[in-house]
């Protein structure tokens, strides 16, 4: 019984690992939080901790106005009449603050990695998008 748990375990790792994304191109698997793939030193690894820390209260901060935001617009559409200006005025100002965070914390963080790390990390700046 033992055996076939390996065997699946094993399977299902090799198919996880093996596995295509959209392109047919296989990627590399991380998450948000691992950065392993950037092979950081130690000073750089500390240095992400500190950003990472610091702009947790900015996205706590941007969050809880995003959803006060989020509520104004529902306002909006429970209205007669969609006031289009107004709402184009609050999805401008939820989009411009999420922007210049995410400009912000890639400025630090782009400021740390060597030109290697910066190629890599390029592929999936996706995953550092504020939304």
């Amino acid at each position: 019984m033992k055996i076939l748990k390996i065997f699946l375990l094993l399977g299902s790792l090799f198919l996880f690992v093996n596995a295509d994304d959209d392109d047919g191109h296989h990627k590399y698997k991380h998450s948000y939080k691992n950065l392993d793939y950037l092979e950081l030193n130690n000073e750089q690894t500390a240095k992400i901790k500190e950003i990472l820390i610091e702009f947790k209260e900015q996205y706590k901060e941007f969050y809880e106005f995003k959803e006060k935001q989020e509520d104004r617009l529902k306002d909006i559409l429970k209205d007669d009449t969609l006031n289009e200006k107004e709402y184009l005025t609050i999805l401008n100002e939820i989009k411009s603050k999420a922007s210049l965070l995410e400009v912000e914390k890639m400025r630090n963080i782009h400021n740390i990695l060597n030109e290697k790390q910066r190629k890599k990390f390029s592929k999936y700046f996706k995953e550092w998008e504020v939304e």
